[in-house]
């Protein structure tokens, strides 16, 4: 998995399926500072979690659970790449992120 924190826009990118795929086609915002991005088969391919760094973990959890994500995995990406802004990070993940 990887994750991309943007310190100038406060914003993360999580790739949950491993890169290149095809990019996302359509987005499920519905309102909270969690995307959910699908590719045109409706298969999730990333996460983007605007203001990272101070969106509380519960809302993010929220979010994946209604997706069936692995929200510990995302959480753990998240949290790594807010320790390292502005550069990729990558996770290895032994199980798949989606249900």
């Amino acid at each position: 998995m990887r994750a991309l924190y943007d310190s100038e826009a406060h914003a993360m990118y999580i790739d949950v399926v491993d890169p290149p795929h095809e990019g996302p086609r359509g987005t499920h915002a519905d309102g909270y500072p969690v995307n959910v991005d699908v590719d045109s088969g409706d298969r999730i391919v990333g996460v983007e979690i605007l203001d990272a760094a101070d969106t509380p973990d519960d809302t993010v959890v929220a979010v994946l659970a209604r997706f069936g994500l692995d929200a510990v995995g995302i959480l753990a990406a998240r949290d790594a790449a807010l320790r390292a802004p502005d550069r990729e990070v990558t996770l290895p993940v032994g199980a798949s992120l989606a249900a």
